[in-house]
């Protein structure tokens, strides 16, 4: 079942709280070194507490001595350049774009150009990067938010005496329900309302099989904690919410749309083609992608980059799945992945591991299935 968290966002958000409530879920804290290392981030390291206020969590604190000025074009280099998944590379400079465009548009400064002062002190760095590589590590599928406190009053950066919520903050926001709180202070900051929009969507969230919270405690003083708090879990129904995306083509030969569909499939849940008639009596194919909402952007930019279409309808849907785990079986020519469907007598041998062994081992491709499933069965009873 997929893994879900909720952020309870009632005392702000910042990236180091975020570090510090993904780390106390059970995130592996040397990972935070590893990015350190692979961005070659001089004279910097974590410092972790165990800290309680009426609730217990962690207080992380990424200390560092004198560091570069940095611009944003520095930063978002350092990131791809870095020896870290993809997507986490993806997400960490979408977070610095989606701050230095704020910024520039504040400060009227060429977006290349931005220095991002506050958010690009190495602290900033390492809560971004950190944040997005602890969520992969955790295994989080989908992530929602609660409405946003803001807190109120002022706050001293490098401009002098501003309020709360600050600028960046507040333009970062737009469209999200937020509540403007009589607490003192800031309680979001530009790098934490940042990664909401990178990691989260503010909706219900579907309903959840709770496994752990995590507490991440932020430096405010306030009457309550000022903490952080993500429930962790599984989606306890076999219903997602999904969208579904149609478009026609009528001027693609079969060849170049399976691999136009591979393409599609690398993002979306599932890709196939129906044979359709379209004006004037063409013969074509009607595409139908299944798709995650929060995959749908990267979904919609393969599809108009890879089809000739120019257009598509979608649509908000759901589908229902049946609760399935993966197993291994050991064959006579290795280890084969099979899907287990639970409450069923129903097992599927992996597609692409059976494909390997065939090719590999000169079998037919049916004979390996057989002797997957005969194995599995076996080693059931």
């Amino acid at each position: 079942m997929e893994k879900i968290a909720y952020l309870d966002l009632r005392s702000g958000i910042s990236g180091d709280m975020l570090l510090g409530s993904l780390i106390d879920l059970g995130a592996d804290v040397k990972i935070l070194d590893d990015i350190i290392r692979d961005l070659e981030l001089q004279d910097v390291h974590i410092e972790i507490e165990e800290r309680y206020e009426g609730i217990s969590g962690k207080d992380i604190k990424v200390r560092f001595k004198d560091q570069p000025e940095r611009k944003l074009s520095d930063i978002l280099r350092m990131i791809e350049e870095a020896d870290l998944k993809d997507e986490i590379k993806r997400l960490s400079c979408e977070a610095f774009e989606t701050l230095g465009k704020v910024e520039s548009e504040i400060h009227d400064v060429d977006f290349e150009e931005l220095s991002l002062h506050e958010t690009g002190m190495v602290d900033s760095i390492v809560d971004v990067v950190g944040s997005v590589a602890l969520f992969d590590d955790l295994d989080i599928d989908e992530a929602y938010s609660s409405t946003v406190h803001t807190g109120s009053g002022y706050t001293e950066c490098e401009h002098g005496k501003i309020p709360v919520p600050v600028p960046a903050t507040s333009k970062i926001l737009e469209g999200w329900k937020v509540r403007f709180t009589q607490k003192e202070g800031e309680l979001v900051t530009p790098t934490g309302a940042a990664l909401l929009q990178v990691l989260t969507e503010q909706r219900d969230p579907p309903d959840m099989t709770l496994e752990k919270v995590g507490t991440g405690f932020g430096d405010r003083s306030l009457e309550e904690p000022n903490a952080l708090r993500v429930f962790l879990g599984k989606k306890s129904n076999l219903e997602q919410e999904v969208q579904t995306c149609r478009f026609y083509v009528d001027d693609t030969t079969p060849e170049i749309l399976r691999y136009n569909l591979d393409k599609i499939r690398e993002q979306a849940i599932d890709a196939y083609s129906v044979p359709a008639v379209g004006k004037k009596g063409r013969r074509g194919w009607e595409v139908v992608v299944v798709m995650k909402r929060s995959s749908a952007e990267e979904v919609i930019e393969t599809i108009m980059k890879e089809t000739s279409t120019l257009g598509m309808r979608i649509q908000d849907t759901r589908r229902m799945v049946q609760e399935r785990r993966t197993d291994t079986v050991e064959t006579k020519w290795g280890e084969v992945r099979v899907k287990v469907a639970k409450g069923k007598n129903s097992v599927q041998p992996e597609y692409e591991d059976c494909r390997k062994i065939a090719e590999e081992e000169d079998v037919p491709l049916k004979e390996v299935y057989q002797e997957v499933k005969k194995k599995y069965y076996k080693e059931e009873k």
